[in-house]
């Protein structure tokens, strides 16, 4: 195939912190190469990024704009979770967008010009499979040798229900297959908060990897609501492109308490040893997607993931000490 997703480094940062970690923000995408962590997200139609090698200062960090597209396309409008990936030496970003109809969401692939993250990104394009149905949350899965997109998307035209789709990658630009499912709404706190005619929501998906387990983290439940949550598919077959692959855990993995609201969209990093698990919530009961964004650490048992509860806001915590 040719190209590498980036190394991860483990770095030092400040000892203590106190959530949220960014006041504001939603569908928080970090990724780390060499010492430095970079946050890509989208605010005011444009493509964002804050990199710093203190991720407990990320809020800190400097803004920029990596991209801003041309009005009147296809993709002007509604750039939803950006996230960026090294892959074959580039940048690559892959983001939400349509013409202002939610209806005609799509996902695009944006380019580095250079090997740095600091040079300009350019759009390359449209990545969909042949049914080029409605797709957002798009994300980068490696498995032995061969890479994968995954993402969210409908079955056809109207907004029912989001599944997860997954299709195989010749390129980092390109689908080189057709779209599999792999999970659909089908728990009851899959499906809470979509009464009334409402779409039932599996969305957000990320992959999750250690000493050879794979779990496909998700939200679900509806995204307004105050019941977004996880769930996750483990994949327990060789092929990923097979349904029977994926086995879905049958309870949420991370969900509200009475500390946060709706908590969701997550991705993973390790600081200083320490797994951890970055997510939007809700600011407050009600809220919707007001949203903050939170950080705190979680460990494994007998390969699974246990995130336990969502931590307390202004609490001082030292998670990452050795």
């Amino acid at each position: 195939m040719g190209f590498l997703l980036c190394n991860c480094a483990e770095n030092q940062p400040s000892q203590s912190f106190k959530n949220p970690l960014l006041p504001d923000g939603q569908d928080p995408w970090v990724v780390q190469d060499g010492e430095m962590y970079h946050y890509c997200y989208s605010r005011g139609g444009k493509v964002m990024l804050r990199s710093t090698s203190d991720i407990t200062k990320l809020k800190d960090a400097e803004e920029k704009v990596i991209w801003q597209p041309e009005e009147g396309k296809a993709y002007s409008k509604e750039l939803w979770a950006p996230e960026l990936h090294k892959l074959d030496g580039r940048w690559y970003v892959y983001v939400a967008a349509d013409d202002g109809r939610n209806e005609n969401h799509r996902m695009y692939v944006l380019k580095s010009q250079t090997e740095s993250v600091d040079s300009p990104f350019e759009l390359q394009g449209k990545i969909t499979d042949s049914t080029d149905k409605w797709a957002i949350d798009g994300t980068v899965f490696l498995h032995e040798d061969q890479y994968y997109f995954i993402w969210s998307g409908w079955e056809g035209d109207v907004n029912e229900a989001q599944n997860l789709y997954i299709a195989m990658m010749d390129s980092p630009t390109s689908i080189s297959s057709e779209r599999v499912l792999i999970s659909k709404p089908e728990y009851d706190w899959e499906k809470r908060g979509s009464e009334e005619g409402l779409p039932t929501i599996n969305e957000g998906p990320e992959i999750l990897q250690k000493d050879g387990h794979v779990f496909l983290t998700y939200s679900a439940s509806g995204s307004w609501s105050d019941f977004y949550c996880l769930g996750a598919l483990e994949l327990t077959g060789d092929d990923p492109m097979l349904a029977s692959s994926w086995i879905k855990l049958d309870q949420p993995i991370f969900e509200s308490n009475e500390n946060t609201t709706s908590p969701g969209h997550a991705s993973f990093v390790t600081v200083n040893g320490k797994d951890c698990i970055l997510y939007h919530a809700a600011k407050s009961k009600g809220a919707g997607w007001d949203r903050y964004v939170k950080l705190q650490s979680f460990e494994w048992l007998n390969g699974t993931p246990i995130f336990g509860e969502p931590l307390k806001d202004s609490v001082e915590t030292n998670i990452f000490t050795p």
